[in-house]
């Protein structure tokens, strides 16, 4: 009975000491799993092409800029792979941005995107979705708005304007790229803050506001500066004064407002957003490649073409710029009747 109990003691001994064992290395593989899933979590993205919708129509700045980011984009994305563009136009911006929220949000339909579609036209009931329906993964430009008017125009510089809109409330019209577009909303806060009063007259895009304006039938046009820098160099248009954070070279001696201490200074950006869904690791992917691609020669002189450089920002920063110009553009309408 005592050699029993001994060997059973030392049976379970032994099977206790194997079944031990055997934990730390279920342990041991375990820990090792883990780190393999966590390498394994790493996102493989993107592994087909990504789809682009640009919101406007082919040829303009933000076409421009979304083809010459997508020429290089296989250069720095992962799996060398590629980017399409689809233009969708219609509702100022807003059809093409409201296809962007609608996809699935895996990363594979992104959106280049202006400040118009995104912090105006969100003020309208009549647009489905909101700022935070986006997730900003880049800002790639920023082009500052010019008021031109002719280069035989009796106003030759941003005083002659003051008098002459201060001395004739209501006459001055003035086109723009469309009604609820950053630049009529930027003449709208000029207006708030100053107390002067001008007509506006709404067209279709730039284009058509410039054309209006060297037929004569309107006195001004409110452009951004790529838009009007050909025809003021050129001398068929004068500049009067700039709207914005900066102002390019070749306009350097024209005065930005806030050198008039009018406190208006909208950008006009341009930036890719994705749907809010998209995982932060495939925005951060997304960011980084193109990043590099904005960087890259032949997009920054796809960009100088255009009269535009690359300006960029990151997510983050990118985020608080559309969150202020929501806020700002908020209040802009509410003070003018038309939120």
């Amino acid at each position: 009975m005592n050699k029993f109990k001994l060997f059973s003691k030392a049976a379970i001994v032994g099977i206790l000491t194997l079944s031990l064992a055997a934990c730390g290395g279920g342990e041991k593989q375990g820990a090792s799993s883990a780190a393999s899933g966590k390498n394994e979590a790493k996102v493989d993205f993107p592994t087909k092409p990504v789809q682009m919708i640009v919101p406007f129509s082919p040829g303009g700045t933000t076409d421009s800029a979304a083809r010459a980011l997508a020429a290089v984009a296989n250069k720095y994305l992962p799996n060398e792979q590629s980017v399409t563009i689809i233009n969708k136009d219609g509702g100022a911006g807003t059809i093409g941005m409201s296809d962007v929220v609608q996809a699935k949000g895996d990363g594979y339909t992104i959106g280049m995107a202006t400040s118009g579609p995104i912090t105006i036209k969100t003020h309208s009931k009549e647009v489905a979705y909101k700022p935070e329906d986006f997730k900003p993964v880049i800002q790639v430009v920023a082009t500052p708005n010019v008021l031109v008017v002719k280069a035989d125009s009796k106003i030759k510089n941003f005083d002659d304007w003051m008098e002459y809109v201060k001395s004739n409330p209501g006459k001055f019209t003035y086109g723009t790229s469309g009604a609820g577009l950053t630049q009529h909303i930027t003449m709208e806060n000029v207006q708030v803050k100053t107390g002067l009063k001008t007509k506006h007259v709404p067209f279709k895009g730039g284009a058509p506001a410039l054309t209006a304006l060297l037929g004569g039938n309107i006195e001004g046009a409110l452009v951004q500066t790529t838009e009007g820098l050909p025809h003021i160099q050129e001398g068929t248009l004068r500049p009067i004064w700039i709207s914005g954070t900066f102002k390019p070279d070749e306009l350097k001696d024209v005065p930005l407002l806030t050198e008039k201490d009018i406190d208006v200074e909208p950008d006009v950006w341009t930036g890719i957003v994705a749907p809010s869904s998209v995982p932060d690791e495939v925005v951060t992917i997304l960011h980084d490649a193109f990043k590099k691609g904005l960087e890259d020669p032949s997009v920054i002189e796809a960009f100088n073409k255009i009269g535009a450089d690359p300006v960029y920002k990151s997510t983050e920063d990118f985020q608080s710029i559309i969150d202020n110009d929501y806020k700002v553009n908020g209040e802009v309408l509410k003070a003018i009747g038309i939120k």
